[in-house]
């Protein structure tokens, strides 16, 4: 028999911090660097069809909205601007400025439809009129591409750095929410969306998240030419929850254990992580409706194993077709607000065999992965170090019987 899987859950209305319409949710901010980026060779220039920046004006004071999000899977340069530019010809000469940086440093074939690595990181800062301030793109730590609107034109190049990574932690009381609470701590969102990613089969931070629960980070903090450059990996966190109670992710071998060696991956997520309007499938699965149905506007439906079924209604944009293979967390629309929504949300429904179910009480039953016998003693050790570091100075009994266990 196969087994149950749990449902995982989108967030109930995916994270709106940039949903139009709330603009009193939009964070009205950039960072602009201190110091300029050491660049390459310019590329040409290409004219934006955009108000021009006044020389000497901070486009910040003005104040704007920043989108930084990591692309899902089948994402390419062309298709995450297009998502975020609302003139398309602006959306095109971006593009090409950045293509023409990129070609350069690559050694394989490039241009703007070639799909990026699923989890590349990108930031958009848009004024509040919704033009290009600046797009930053990185295809990896090492090659980080930028490109500024001055004057009218588009201007890119490569940010040529020296990396370095170092082991830094930190704890903090949730508030409001998860996200909100990483930002008071003067952490950026993208350790905040690293962190839901790692819980994401294990807590809806949407709704499971209360005021006075308690997380622990041990995380690498990125360096570029010795300056604080954004984040590595999630090396150990443990969140402890009134409605979750303790959950703990190990990162071993490049996959997340729980403090007993079972693997936190799942069939389904529990949470998506919520990166601005950006809407990822449950589990993989193949589209079997994708377009406009009447009330629920643009509408997307994910047929999944042993009988489940996802839905996905109001988008603003589609990114998927019927017929479609999709994988777990592959970005497939937007959060938007037509059909007879009354605001931008996401209307997610989930169904086992045909009768709709709440996603929040279904139950799981999966086949565990548990950390190779070889390896169980060096991951004992690893987990070890990494929750002492987090003052996990009293290790739970189910860690010692796993200890005890790996050594026979």
């Amino acid at each position: 028999m196969l087994p149950l899987v749990l449902f995982g859950l989108v967030t109930a209305a995916v994270y709106l911090y940039f949903a139009p319409g709330q603009a009193r949710e939009l964070p009205l901010s950039c960072n602009v660097p201190s110091q300029p980026f050491v660049k390459s060779a310019d590329s040409p220039s290409e004219t934006l069809d955009t108000q021009p920046i006044s020389g000497g004006t901070d486009p910040c004071s003005e104040g704007s909205v920043e989108i930084t999000d990591v692309t899902g899977q089948g994402d390419t340069l062309y298709s995450l601007l297009s998502s975020n530019l609302v003139r398309r010809s602006s959306v095109t000469r971006v593009a090409a400025s950045l293509v023409s940086q990129i070609k350069q440093h690559l050694d394989e074939p490039f241009d703007k439809n070639t799909p990026l690595k699923a989890g590349t990181r990108f930031n958009i800062t848009l004024d509040r009129n919704g033009n290009l301030l600046k797009a930053t793109v990185e295809l990896d730590a090492a090659h980080v591409f930028h490109a500024v609107c001055e004057d009218g034109k588009v201007r890119a190049w490569q940010e040529d750095v020296v990396l370095d990574f170092k082991p830094e932690t930190i704890c903090f009381t949730v508030d409001n929410n998860l996200i909100e609470s990483v930002l008071k701590t003067g952490e950026g969102m993208e350790l905040a969306l690293k962190l839901t990613n790692v819980f994401r089969w294990d807590i809806d931070f949407q709704s499971e998240s209360v005021k006075g629960d308690v997380c622990k980070i041990l995380f690498e903090r990125r360096y570029a030419d010795d300056r604080p450059s954004g984040y590595g990996r999630i090396l150990c966190a443990v969140y402890e929850g009134k409605k979750t109670a303790k959950k703990t992710a190990v990162l071993f071998n490049d996959t997340y254990y729980d403090d007993t060696g079972k693997e936190l991956k799942k069939n389904f997520l529990r949470s998506g992580a919520p990166t601005g309007t950006s809407v990822y499938s449950v589990a993989g699965g193949t589209v079997t409706f994708s377009g406009w149905k009447g009330g629920y506007g643009r509408y997307v439906c994910i047929r999944h194993e042993t009988g489940y079924e996802s839905r996905y209604g109001h988008l603003r944009r589609i990114f998927v077709r019927k017929g479609q293979h999709v994988t777990q967390r592959q970005r497939i629309g937007l959060v938007g607000q037509t059909g007879l929504a009354t605001g931008p949300h996401l209307d997610f429904q989930l169904l086992v065999k045909g009768h709709h179910v709440d996603p929040l009480r279904v139950k799981m039953v999966k086949v565990i992965r548990r950390i190779p016998t070889p390896l169980k003693g060096r991951f004992v050790s690893v987990a070890r170090q990494r929750l002492s570091r987090l003052g996990s100075l009293v290790l739970t009994q189910r860690m010692e019987n796993f200890s005890l266990s790996s050594v026979r």
